[in-house]
């Protein structure tokens, strides 16, 4: 059963280059995994995102929470969650 993981926020403005270098490093990091990430950008809401995760398991899921799994990317997340405002979290799971 697989996990969608949503996470929405805003960043202030002018910190949208240091913002998207952060987010490039988590990109990176899940791009050679069995977890899909994706960012969008709010249509009509200026530096409104949202982070999409899709975790293969709940498994894959409750092992994201792992300091040691993260820990490549710690200093990026810190970065992106320092920025961020309005954080809105959301946890679904794949309906059979």
């Amino acid at each position: 059963m697989k996990v969608l993981f949503r996470v929405s926020y805003s960043i202030p403005d002018g910190k949208r280059p240091e913002y998207l270098a952060a987010v490039a490093a988590v990109r990176a990091f899940y791009a050679g995994s069995e977890t899909t990430f994706s960012l969008y950008e709010t249509k009509g809401k200026h530096n409104h995102f949202e982070e999409v995760y899709v975790y293969p398991s709940v498994e894959a899921y409750e092992a994201s929470d792992d300091p040691e799994a993260t820990a490549p990317i710690a200093a990026s997340i810190e970065k992106i969650y320092a920025l961020a405002s309005n954080v809105v979290y959301a946890v679904s799971t794949e309906v059979a």
